[in-house]
């Protein structure tokens, strides 16, 4: 299994290690091993506090009160836990419930003032496969948040508001900029804090654009203001908050929508134009780690847990998570009992386990968003015996991170993403013959589609380095015809007429001083490291990674990709170079990139018109809030672009999408 980024090579097994302990067996980094917990002596009380009171309860109620609180790695075990029958009897009724028909969001309207609103409020997320529901925050108090469309050339403008209470986590944000990883007690903070950043836009990160330092408390608002370029390639992309040490709980605990960019009229061939469009926003629902984050924020706000709102289950109101107990915690067993796991589940629009009726023998256009804290996904056609009523899908991928293919379409037989990533994918479903009686077809047929979650626990001894997996049925893709249908013909070939800032830079010369080494180290601390030099982002900003000039293009050379999504704001990046890998080709445009059996990977980026911050992060979105990451100091004169665009491609374009309804066949 892939390695997760750890610090701590050892901890010893007994339930005795303390924070002094822990602090004692840590590997010292850059002369720092004194602060990195912040304040220490405060933890301490902290701790003897909570053991004062376990040993007051164990008094009262017996030590081996079985119901009672003890002290475990996984923190407090209150009454009213889910137990394994528990859980075992919600999953049994969980998959025994008939799939209901897909909805998909609605689209966001402007109000009078030309503006989409949206409000970061609470919303009840249901958990079936665990039992009860769980109140987190969400766009418009939906899960997912409404789809936005916007053209290019357009004016993009949200109003943010921010309709969640004071705190928590917003009094004691005060993280030391040092080691920056999960030990740390402020580095999870100021949950209800929020502000929005506009995924995978080729937008300007400054002022009222995509700027993540905007801060917005309880009760403010913002107005963002997007200018699109005019030649913005249309696309696949999504919003969600970015307020960095909080960017985990929210974005990954349903604060999220997709943002389409449209395609101008003429710019793919008219059967792709034309293709009915299904929004297929993924949700990786990870109760055990928001709970966790949760209950860290409540401990950096009060010094001791406060009473937990948000991400408390409604069917055992008691559970929660105790920050200050369990310190290491494990989220693979002892957060209820030893023995026993809560492994994350997928939603495809906020369902659990849809249908997904189609027309046999035609093409749809599904746009896959992954909205996940951490890792990844896969999806497959699950492997069934032939039979009768089986139907059989065909996979043509045709973008990946909100860009065409170079090439397009390319056959496949899963869908990968990562925390963060897109793809559009071409959606084509047959019936096939039975078994028993292969002269005949049995129609409606239907087909499953299976995902496989990856995680990493990320918090204690036994589990700490493994990534955990778990498989289950995504959908049930189901035909709508009683007989047999004609089918609409293969696609062909096509190549899309590219903006400038998105030509194949492969053969481009790259100047010396724009090449650079970019380390995500496997092991703490979590940093971004350019050319040898990095900081952990605290909670103040860390000094550039780098200048580099805007109209030019720089190129990477990235170490650790394996262990850490690295995605980029502002300028999408190239593969230029990188051991095949099933998913990842060179060639191919992205902004977050996880491959699986590849650390290393060569990427070029154009850095095109804006200047500024340009953000880059692990997304990993713990990682990220916990300081891997850092930004790079766009410098020159906003509005340039790489002169040499044109003799890479001809036929790209700078200004608005020329009407001459291109599109060629190789």
């Amino acid at each position: 299994m892939r390695v997760v980024c750890l610090l701590i090579a050892a901890l010893s097994a007994t339930a005795a290690v303390a924070v002094t302990s822990a602090t004692e067996d840590l590997t010292c980094l850059e002369g720092q091993c004194g602060d990195i917990f912040g304040d220490e002596s405060a933890l301490l009380q902290m701790r003897g506090a909570k053991e004062a009171q376990v040993q007051e309860h164990n008094h009262v109620h017996g030590s081996d009160h079985m119901k009672g609180v003890s002290m475990s790695w996984g923190g407090f075990k209150p009454s009213g836990s889910p137990t394994k029958a528990d859980l075992d009897h919600a999953m049994e009724q969980f998959k025994a419930t008939a799939p209901a028909e897909l909805t998909f969001p609605d689209v966001l309207t402007k109000n009078a003032n030309g503006e989409y609103e949206l409000t970061l409020t609470e919303a009840s997320l249901p958990t079936p496969w665990i039992g009860g529901a769980y109140m987190t925050r969400a766009y418009n108090g939906r899960i997912p948040g409404q789809t936005i469309r916007a053209k290019p050339g357009e004016l993009l403008k949200i109003r943010l508001k921010n309709g969640l209470a004071p705190g928590p986590g917003t009094e004691a944000c005060t993280m030391k900029d040092t080691l920056g990883f999960f030990l740390n007690p402020d580095s999870i903070c100021q949950l209800n804090t929020t502000n929005l950043h506009v995924h995978g836009l080729h937008v300007s990160p400054e002022g009222n654009a995509d700027n993540i330092f905007v801060t917005l408390h309880s009760g403010e608002e913002h107005l963002y203001e997007i200018q699109i370029p005019e030649n913005h390639m249309g696309g696949t992309h999504w919003y969600h908050p970015h307020i960095h040490h909080a960017t985990a709980s929210q974005a990954g605990g349903g604060a999220h929508g997709v943002i389409i960019i449209e395609d101008p009229s003429g710019f793919a061939p008219r059967m792709i134009e034309d293709m009915p469009e299904m929004v297929m926003m993924l949700s990786l629902v990870n109760p055990a780690k928001e709970m966790r984050l949760e209950a860290w924020g409540l401990a950096t706000t009060k010094g001791i847990v406060a009473e937990q709102v948000l991400w408390k289950n409604s069917a055992y109101p008691n559970w929660q998570w105790d920050f200050v107990s369990g310190f290491l915690i494990d989220e693979m067993g002892d957060v209820i009992m030893e023995g026993m796991g809560l492994p994350p589940y997928l939603a495809v629009n906020g369902q659990f386990r849809p249908k997904v009726t189609v027309t046999e023998g035609k093409w749809y256009k599904m746009r896959f968003v992954l909205a996940a804290l951490e890792q990844l996904i896969e999806i497959r056609e699950a492997e069934v015996e032939e039979g009768d009523g089986q139907a059989h899908c065909e996979y043509q991928l045709l973008s990946k991170d909100g860009v065409f293919l170079l090439e397009a379409p390319r056959s496949i037989d899963k869908i990968y993403l990562a925390s963060g990533s897109r793809a559009d994918v071409a959606v084509r479903c047959k019936c096939e013959p039975g078994l028993d009686y292969p002269w005949e077809t049995k129609r409606p047929c239907q087909a499953t589609w299976n995902f496989t979650a990856s995680w990493s626990p990320m918090g204690t001894l036994r589990k700490s380095i493994e990534l955990e997996s778990f498989t289950d049925t995504l959908l049930t893709i189901q035909t709508n015809s009683p007989t047999e249908v004609a089918e609409e013909p293969d696609i062909q070939p096509f190549k899309v007429r590219r903006p400038c800032y998105l030509v194949d830079m492969r053969e481009a010369d790259v100047q010396k001083s724009n090449k650079h080494y970019v380390n995500l180290p496997q092991l703490y601390p979590m940093k971004v490291s350019v050319d040898g030099v990095g900081h952990v982002w605290g909670h103040k900003a860390t000094p550039p990674l780098a200048q580099v000039p805007v109209g030019q293009i720089q190129e990477w050379h990235v170490v650790g990709v394996m262990y850490h999504p690295y995605h980029v704001h502002v300028n999408p990046y190239q593969i230029v170079s990188m051991r095949n890998d099933p998913w990842y080709k060179v060639g191919d445009f992205h902004d977050t990139i996880f491959p699986t059996q590849a650390g290393v990977a060569t990427l070029r980026t154009n850095i095109d018109k804006f200047t500024g911050h340009m953000i880059a992060h692990c997304h990993i979105l713990e990682h990220e809030d916990t300081g891997m990451m850092g930004w790079w100091n766009i410098t020159g004169t906003e509005g340039t672009s790489y002169a040499a665009a044109k003799s890479l491609d001809p036929t790209c374009y700078e200004g608005p999408f020329p009407d001459t309804n291109f599109w060629g066949v190789y």
